[in-house]
């Protein structure tokens, strides 16, 4: 049983923004409840360095190793998820050598705790060398085992594969930590808690303002030709979108009133603050932090990417957004006027109850307590009521 401050080791999958900004938003909970983050081990891919942002923030050492990431298609807007299973596999005696130095390297810092941020290697950890160091998972991921989260039944293999990957990132985990648009029941037999979502102190401390420009998000960069060819029918918007291009300038504008910017958490948090809308493919955290701020927001999942599709419902179940199968964000720009703009107190309460939630679930973990025994939870916590006032975004065929 460990007493007094942890040292404590992350382990952060680098695709996307959400397990980063996650990552970022612990590391100082636990560092304001007087622990320290020592280090974060990190898989990346030549294709999806890790960003730049990342690294200035973080603050610690960051070991980085070969991952598998996501092929995209010839469009760069969707993802082959065969071909990147395939890749993968072709590719796993390479994971697979950088294993020993990764075990030494960690052993070095003598963590008394490990949190995991759905990277695979990180779940393999602790079946693969057995170390004595407790291990927490996290990631919206673990939703997929709720009854009430709602997988797509028309992509039940890939559901299924989905979950398969999830349990690997989480072998022999002392206590996975679901993160959830909205309060649902634990599920003891999985060792599953269902928490709220990790969002920076600079979300939470923000000021929202209601601006004129629209703010997209994509996860791959082929949706920026979708985005260009609807802008051009409704120049009259200003819209500022973020991509994952590191051959470009900070800040490209193709023409008036468009400009893609590079991920930048800074200018990221700035422009989601005072937009008028959010658009962005199906994650979890930019979407959390939009609903925050009380935003409108419009979801697009990533073509054949099932994950980020059950995230859009999940999306709607919990009625913090609406979304449709691209980005002619006609009709949603249409309707922004009729959007209730009060925030909502339900998820907001949800959210900020969260800090608390995680310390001590995370000091439990280490003194080697039943941390399925449930903190206290907050009162007001009737999340999204009011998106559910409003109609859904229709969803154009695939």
């Amino acid at each position: 049983m460990k007493a007094g401050p942890l040292k404590v080791a992350f382990f952060i999958q680098s695709e996307g923004r959400g397990h980063m900004t996650q990552a970022l938003s612990l590391k100082q909970i636990l560092e304001d409840a007087g622990h320290e983050v020592m280090v974060a081990f990190m898989g990346e891919d030549p294709e999806r360095p890790i960003p730049h942002f990342f690294r200035a923030q973080f603050g610690a050492p960051i070991h980085t190793y070969l991952a598998p990431v996501f092929v995209v298609d010839r469009s760069r807007a969707g993802v082959r998820p065969w071909d990147s299973l395939f890749r993968a596999l072709r590719r796993m005696p390479r994971y697979w050598k950088q294993a020993p130095d990764l075990h030494q390297q960690l052993t070095a810092y003598r963590p008394d705790l490990i949190i995991n941020f759905f990277d695979l290697f990180g779940g393999l950890y602790k079946a693969i060398f057995r170390p004595n160091i407790p291990i927490v998972a996290v990631g919206h991921q673990f939703l997929f085992f709720h009854p009430q989260f709602p997988a797509t039944r028309e992509k039940r293999f890939q559901v299924n594969m989905i979950r398969l990957f999830t349990l690997l990132t989480s072998l022999d985990a002392d206590l996975r930590l679901g993160l959830s648009f909205s309060p649902l029941s634990h599920l003891p037999d999985r060792r599953i808690r269902i928490v709220p979502p990790l969002l920076r102190k600079q979300i939470l401390d923000a000021t929202p303002t209601r601006g004129s420009h629209i703010l997209a998000y994509i996860l791959n960069p082929g949706y920026a030709e979708e985005i260009m060819a609807w802008h051009k029918t409704r120049s009259d918007i200003e819209l500022h979108c973020f991509w994952d291009r590191a051959e470009v300038p900070d800040a490209y504008s193709p023409w008036q009133g468009l400009t893609f910017h590079r991920l930048d958490q800074d200018t990221f948090l700035n422009l989601l603050t005072t937009c008028r809308g959010f658009t962005c493919t199906a994650g979890f955290e930019s979407v959390c932090e939009a609903a925050f701020l009380g935003k409108p927001i419009n979801m697009v999942p990533t073509f054949k990417h099932t994950e980020q599709l059950c995230n859009a419902l999940d999306a709607e179940r919990a009625g913090v957004a609406v979304w449709r199968r691209d980005f002619d964000i006609t009709e949603f720009c249409s309707q922004l006027d009729e959007w209730d703009d009060v925030r909502d107190p339900g998820f907001r309460n949800w959210v900020r109850s969260g800090p608390q939630t995680f310390v001590e679930l995370v000091e439990m973990v280490a003194r080697g307590e039943n941390s399925l025994r449930a903190p206290a939870k907050p009162e007001n916590l009737d999340v999204g009521s009011r998106h559910r006032k409003k109609g859904t975004v229709a969803r154009n065929a695939s």
